[in-house]
């Protein structure tokens, strides 16, 4: 039981460090982003360097400090006004923008003081990177729960255990969630990052794919009462579906140019998941949440295997 609380408290607790974790740039990314738009405010993270001084007329007035990133770059930072916690501050988390005529960052507002860890500001993504956390681990448990599903289909045509049947299309059915809550945090991510829920990009037209050929499975089923034939179906089918996963999942997508990261023609690979874009802290929630989305599939496995054994008793039992 133990275990079962635990394995709660993981998943919520690694949800709760990827939403609430701040999303921070640092003086190369403002620098950049001041080349392409120049008004554009991004949070930037840096640690006191040199308290400063207030600036003169001709520098704009406000307050100057000397602050330093995380790369130990530095550069002058200039607030409005002298901020209220100066001597006792040890860095600050700001939104602020590159000023270009008098090479300083100019600091718009102050999101508060600097956090212990937080994850990269990635250009074009911001905070809806976050996504990442919920959505890949979904994904990944719809390719697992579909190749247990095959794994064990294969089993009942080589033992007629129907018991592996079960397992079969419990995993299937396990796949065909994780495949639906997938999509559906795919389409949230659409809708803010290209403005609709849906555009028929190859990695949505994939999935989408793959949602009818499971749900053909669970027709199969459904529309065949011989409990040994309905087996030796189900388990042929579920090992030819499987076998499109990949496809669906890995090729088509990268093979075929699209809005998604890692298409044909998005030559970083997927900016978070590049070596770039993803540093050890989301790294860290990253396989955190998909360990634990492993072991709760486990779980409903086994819960699910539980029930089935209960219903054969009560049927014996009833005979």
């Amino acid at each position: 039981m133990w275990w079962k609380i635990l394995l709660f408290f993981w998943i919520a607790a690694f949800s709760a460090i990827g939403i609430v974790t701040p999303v921070a740039g640092d003086l190369g990314t403002v620098g950049m982003y001041a080349q392409m738009d120049a008004a554009k405010l991004l949070p930037v993270k840096f640690t006191v360097v040199d308290r400063g001084r207030a600036a003169t007329e001709e520098e704009g007035g406000g307050w100057l400090l000397r602050g330093r990133d995380s790369h130990d770059r530095e550069a002058d930072f200039r607030f409005a006004e002298r901020p209220a916690d100066l001597e006792t501050a040890e860095g600050w988390l700001v939104s602020a923008r590159y000023d270009t005529q008098f090479h300083r960052v100019e600091v718009a507002e102050v999101l508060g003081a600097s956090p212990a860890f937080s994850f990269p500001f990635i250009p074009g993504l911001e905070e809806r990177a976050k996504i990442i956390f919920f959505h890949v681990p979904m994904a990944w448990m719809t390719v697992i729960a579909f190749l247990v599903s095959m794994w064990y289909g294969i089993r009942y045509l080589r033992k007629k255990d129907m018991d592996d049947d079960f397992r079969s299309a419990a995993s299937a059915g396990l796949g065909l969630l994780f495949c639906i809550l997938g999509t559906t945090t795919g389409s949230l991510w659409a809708k803010f990052n290209w403005g609709s829920f849906w555009n028929w990009d190859p990695r949505e037209t994939s999935i989408f794919v793959l949602l009818l050929v499971y749900g053909a499975y669970f027709a199969l089923r459904s529309a065949i009462e011989i409990e040994e034939k309905r087996a030796a179906l189900s388990a042929v089918y579920s090992i030819i579906a499987a076998a499109t996963v990949p496809f669906f999942v890995f090729i088509m997508p990268r093979l075929m140019p699209g809005l998604h990261p890692g298409s044909a023609d998005d030559s970083n690979a997927g900016p978070v998941l590049s070596s770039g874009g993803m540093d050890t802290a989301m790294r860290m929630v990253l396989y955190s949440m998909l360990a634990g989305f492993l072991v709760l599939y486990g779980w409903l496995m086994s819960i699910q295997m539980r029930l089935h054994r209960i219903k054969l008793r009560r049927a014996e039992s009833a005979a």
